[in-house]
């Protein structure tokens, strides 16, 4: 124990006499007569830098970083690292370029992301495996936040960028990755989660990094730097592995950032923004309001603040109370609030908040970001992600399996953005009435025309595919958080052909409504993709509210896209997988009355994959039939456990629930999913609590969840007065009940029956195929009758053109045969 000591110490002090040697502040008497510090290099700085990044390279074995650990001690990066970057800053100088090259060389391993054993897509503020080391690094990035640092070191590389990609050496290709790879690390240190109130400035400033990272990369020209490298992603050769880099900072920068709130971002003057603060407070306080409302609601009054002791009757049985709402309450709440909840199932996988986090709260991050989020949009979207897709479909050695959440996570932000951009030029030309100079930003990209154009790799049929693929494979893993991602990102690509399709017919949208009807025809053809998307929604038992809030989102956009896709058409059909059915192999007799075996053992094998094999048919494609698989209890209960969350849902969400909700009871009778106890006391709840907030606070999407909630129930009474065992169906969710019990089916009209024997007429002549067999036979018929015909009429001169000589010789034989067994038999006669 002492020896480890003793080496550690004495590491420390290698450590501490490798950073006294790079450099220190020297008072140095300026031109006014002034004195002034000044960070003056030391004469063995760079081989010091040198030696450092062994030793940490070194370090990396070992688990106790006792390196790292004496760095962030003896603060290196901020007495020295910096101070010698920005001492540098205006040299364009080889010693200013080797040792700027030296400290990001240093910065690098110092900085590198910690492996985690979940996905990239989990919280980072749930587990920190090794809490010191990250607050080192939060320290680390607090540190080069520093104005001028980002500056220097982007000077030091665009002396190697302007070198053609074939006449780069191998320091020019490490010089740029090594800054890629500083500038990624840095955008992965996750700010510091915690309560503003009671912490020090410092944690402050940790818990506001990543906005400060944001707004320094944008002034010093990193994001454009960024962007420069993904725009010519497809005619630069080798660049997969900067591809990945760039993709990986973009997520980073993106991860906890609404896209909706980086659209919404205006630059205004200051009166409006006033206003748009007083607004958002004025949302706050009503939020509280409706809050304390919820639990004040049975606070006694002023004059009733009383103990006591109550007794209630309840069933025939005495419950003893000593609560103070007891005098005043209905019997019924304080039942259910004496009730133990159960916990069974409450900690989900991967749990995660309902809210989204917010992280850029300075406008002017805000800004940068919607600045970059245009730019990107109209410059590198398609280059871009066309580059990574072909990397991952080839499988490229740089692509590793978090690659795939990071391409489908951040193309579905910059989807969302431009269709909330998108969207606002259409109704700017639908509206008559918006001037040219009105709703106008000081934005690079005001006067950008949004086009389809721009994101032409999302909605191209083999990226949509790929998303497919992905969700299936991930879906079989159950790998929850990456299906996640792939549902969002399709569920985007979807609304974007949605919106391509429901343009106006004209000749410039011409090519925009062959491209979404050639996706859409491809993609509402395969069973297995109809399969896939009712499986998501099935398969949800206790994963994370982020998960099923991207499936029912998917589920919504699908449907409705689906369902008005096949209203425009008057067939739709799809393919789905058959099994072949085993056929028996006739048995082959021989003249000797004996079944002739196989010789090949080729053919037999053949034979038996030919029985597994599966085949494709078209069937006609119902609506109706797809609805009916959304009929189920799994459903219905992962719909109800969203809507458990129904005071902090999004108004879109109860569009999402009412609509699947009405789609199953009104449109496929599927009443006895809702009459069940579970789901008749959550609806209980949600009329209670709607019924507590005013008329002018209830968004229209409540209004529609409510009316719904109270058809269902009159609905419920109402058959149950017809069926009281209803009642009893409704404890047990199994039962499935039967519609004839209370309601006698009508009979169908006129028209209805005339409909119906159309429409199998026309089933009957569009499936009609001729039996096989029967022509099969029709035919050897008529060939057996055509060879007879013609064998009478053959000449006895062209027999040798018919028949060998080995058939000439037997037919003689035969003859010959014939005429002595016929004289033997005159002979006998005679006798």
């Amino acid at each position: 124990m002492d020896e480890d000591l003793a080496e550690i110490e004495q590491t420390k002090a290698y450590i501490l006499n490798l950073c006294s040697a790079i450099g220190g502040l020297e008072e140095v008497k300026q031109a006014d007569g002034s004195i002034a510090q000044i960070y003056c290099v030391g004469d063995e700085a760079l081989a010091c830098l040198r030696d450092l990044k062994r030793a940490i390279r070194l370090d990396s074995e070992n688990n106790e970083k006792i390196v790292l650990n004496a760095l962030v001690e003896y603060n290196v990066i901020e007495t020295d690292i910096v101070p010698l970057i920005l001492s540098f800053r205006h040299q364009r100088n080889d010693v200013a370029h080797r040792f700027i090259l030296a400290c990001v060389e240093l910065l690098v391993p110092m900085t590198w992301p910690l492996e985690k054993k979940k996905t990239i897509v989990q919280e980072d503020e749930e587990e920190e495996e090794n809490p010191n080391v990250m607050q080192c690094y939060r320290k680390y990035k607090l540190d080069l936040l520093t104005e001028g640092v980002f500056e220097t070191i982007l000077t030091m590389i665009m002396k190697s960028v302007r070198i053609p990609h074939r006449d780069r050496s191998l320091v020019d290709h490490t010089t740029i990755r090594l800054a890629l790879y500083l500038f990624r690390n840095l955008a992965a240190i996750p700010d510091l989660n915690t309560a503003l109130s009671g912490a020090t400035a410092e944690q402050i400033r940790m818990a506001h990094m990543q906005e400060k990272l944001m707004m320094r990369y944008y002034e010093a020209d990193v994001i454009e730097f960024l962007l420069t490298i993904a725009s010519n992603s497809e005619k630069q050769e080798g660049t997969s592995e900067w591809n990945v880099l760039v993709l990986e900072s973009l997520f980073h920068l993106l991860k906890h950032v609404d896209a909706r709130d980086v659209f919404l971002y205006q630059d205004t003057e200051d009166r409006s923004e006033l206003h748009e603060i007083s607004s958002k407070l004025s949302s706050l306080l009503t939020a509280e309001s409706k809050m304390k409302r919820q639990k004040t609601s049975h606070v006694p009054s002023r004059h009733n603040r009383f103990g006591g002791t109550y007794v209630l009757d309840w069933d025939g049985k005495r419950r003893i109370s000593h609560r103070q709402e007891a005098g005043f309450a209905d019997a019924t709440t304080l039942i259910e609030n004496e009730k133990k909840i159960n916990r069974v199932g409450i900690k989900r996988k991967l749990e995660e908040n309902i809210t989204k986090r917010k992280v850029y709260e300075d406008r002017k991050a805000l800004m940068y970001l919607k600045l970059t989020a245009q730019s990107f949009i109209v410059s590198c979207f398609n280059a871009f992600y066309d580059s990574l897709l072909k990397d991952m479909k080839r499988e490229d050695s740089k692509i590793v399996e978090q690659d795939y959440a990071r391409y489908h996570f951040t193309m579905r932000w910059f989807l969302e953005y431009f269709h909330y951009e998108q969207r606002k030029r259409r109704r700017a030309q639908q509206d008559q009435l918006i001037l040219p100079s009105a709703n106008t930003t000081n934005t690079y990209f005001s006067d950008q025309e949004f086009d389809f154009a721009l994101v032409a790799s999302a909605i191209n049929l083999s990226t949509v595919l790929f998303c497919l693929r992905q969700m299936r494979i991930k879906l079989e893993e159950k790998a929850w958080l990456d299906v996640q991602v792939a549902a969002d990102c399709l569920r985007y690509m979807l609304v974007v052909i949605g919106s391509m399709a429901s343009l106006e017919k004209t000749e410039a949208n011409e090519d925009y409504h062959e491209i979404a009807e050639h996706i859409q025809q491809n993609l509402f053809y395969e069973q297995t993709s109809f399969d896939l998307f009712v499986s998501v929604v099935k398969s949800y038992k206790a994963q994370s509210y982020g998960y099923l809030k991207a499936v029912v989102m998917l589920t919504h956009v699908l449907l409705k896209l689906l369902d008005h896709y096949q209203k425009n058409k008057k067939m739709m059909f799809i393919r789905k997988r058959t099994k072949k059915k085993a056929k028996k192999k006739a048995p082959v007799i021989n003249d000797n009355n004996e079944d002739e075996e196989d010789l090949e053992d080729d053919e037999e094998e053949e034979e038996s994959l030919r029985q597994n094999e599966r085949e494709y048919k078209d069937t006609v494609f119902q609506f109706a039939a797809f609805e009916e698989k959304y009929i189920h209890w799994d459903i219905v209960t992962a719909y109800c456990t969203l809507l458990e969350c129904y005071q902090d849902l999004e108004p879109e969400y109860f569009t999402c629930i009412t609509t699947m909700f009405h789609r199953m009871m009104v449109k496929r009778k599927a009443e006895y999913l809702f009459w069940k106890l579970p789901v008749l006391e959550l609806f209980n709840r949600v009329l209670i609590d709607f019924k507590k907030i005013p008329g002018g606070q209830k968004s229209r999407e409540m209004a529609q969840l409510e009316e719904f909630i109270r058809y269902a129930v009159y609905q419920f009474f109402k058959s149950a007065k017809e069926y009281p065992l209803l009642f009893v169906e409704a404890l047990v969710p199994s039962i499935k009940s039967n519609r004839l019990m209370w309601e006698t089916p009508s009979p169908p009209t006129e028209e209805e029956v005339k409909e119906r024997e159309e429409e199998e007429r026309y089933l009957a002549d569009v499936n009609y195929i001729p039996p096989a067999d029967e022509e099969q036979e029709d035919n050897q018929a008529n060939s057996k009758d055509t060879e007879r015909e013609e064998e009478e009429e053959v000449d006895e001169e062209m027999m040798d053109y018919y028949f060998s000589e080995f058939d000439k010789k037997k037919a003689q034989e035969k003859v010959e045969n014939g005429t002595k067994i016929n004289d033997e038999s005159q002979s006998e006669n005679n006798k």
